[in-house]
């Protein structure tokens, strides 16, 4: 029989919530065990969404690290035969950017010509729901269109800031582009233009957990700058393991993102970790999502077999 412990830790690996009494976190281990996240779904004849009955034999799996005005995003390939069988999964960064939301209108941060392009002004802005309207659009028929992914990750926005009982004028507008993207997403997918796919939302304090927890890194460093900084280096140390993710160094896209992991050595400046620190937890999120998803995998076979 699992202790309460056991139970939570073995929620925490697959990236579900932890909170509840016993007999809670067993229904939500039962409940969740046969659910993938990188399940892909497309426009049914009826309207709606349905399962494809073919899902694909490799993953694209876009994370996306939301902000306005510093945005970024890592696209991810892994094979489904790595996420099923004994192998350890190590995906490979096909693209990595961070960039400002305002730029998107002439489709040059995305490194190609969109197929979908819109021309907005953002001269002057005013972020109101109608203005960032056609800025979600143009992203979500920018990334789809561009990197064609099979899941797209979108970290969840927090409501309130360090515990704080006001709710910021920035962090609503982060919040409706959030709910705006995750609607073009949808409309995308049941119109059919985005031919199959799925979308999931991410919370950022369960992964940096997954991520600080499996380093056994002590709750005083889980703090503001110090986590920043630790998840910076998780990252380097990730990029220097060519058996966790690997890159074409012929991708200037990745390889620039890269470089600014590398290049400076031992101690960053200050200026420079907050050039990587939105590249940082867009990797280290779709890292996540796939280590979560091989965690529920092999649990799959565990948890199916003990129940036998």
């Amino acid at each position: 029989m699992m202790r309460n412990k056991d139970l939570k830790a073995v929620l925490q690996n697959c990236g579900w919530p932890v909170s509840g009494i016993k007999s809670t976190l067993i229904e939500r281990i039962n409940s969740q065990l046969y659910q993938s996240r990188l399940t892909v779904l497309r426009c049914s004849k009826i309207g709606g969404l349905q399962q494809s009955k073919k899902q694909p034999k490799e993953h694209r799996i876009l994370s996306l690290d939301l902000g306005i005005k510093n945005l970024a995003f890592c696209l991810l390939k892994i094979s489904r035969e790595q996420l099923t069988t004994d192998s350890k999964p190590n995906p490979e960064i096909l693209a990595w950017k961070r960039f400002s939301l305002l730029d998107t209108s002439n489709g040059t941060v995305l490194d190609k010509q969109p197929e979908f392009q819109q021309n907005i002004s953002f001269t002057e802005i005013d972020f109101s729901a109608h203005s960032l309207a056609p800025i979600a659009t143009s992203l979500a028929r920018q990334l789809v269109a561009v990197h064609k992914p099979t899941m797209i990750a979108i970290e969840k926005q927090r409501y309130r800031t360090m515990g704080s009982a006001a709710v910021q004028e920035w962090t609503l507008r982060v919040n409706t582009l959030e709910a705006m993207i995750h609607t073009a997403l949808r409309m995308l997918l049941e119109e059919g233009v985005w031919k199959q796919g799925s979308t999931c939302s991410i919370c950022p304090q369960r992964m940096t957990r997954f991520w600080l927890d499996r380093n056994n890194l002590s709750r005083k460093s889980r703090s503001g700058k110090a986590s920043k900084l630790l998840k910076i280096n998780l990252v380097r140390t990730l990029l220097q393991n060519e058996q966790t993710v690997t890159y074409d160094e012929k991708n200037d896209s990745v390889t620039e993102a890269v470089s600014l992991f590398t290049e400076t050595g031992g101690r960053s400046k200050p200026d420079t970790n907050e050039k990587i620190d939105d590249l940082a937890d867009c990797l280290l999120q779709g890292v996540g999502l796939i280590e979560w998803e091989k965690n529920r995998q092999i649990l799959l076979e565990e948890w199916g077999d003990a129940k036998k």
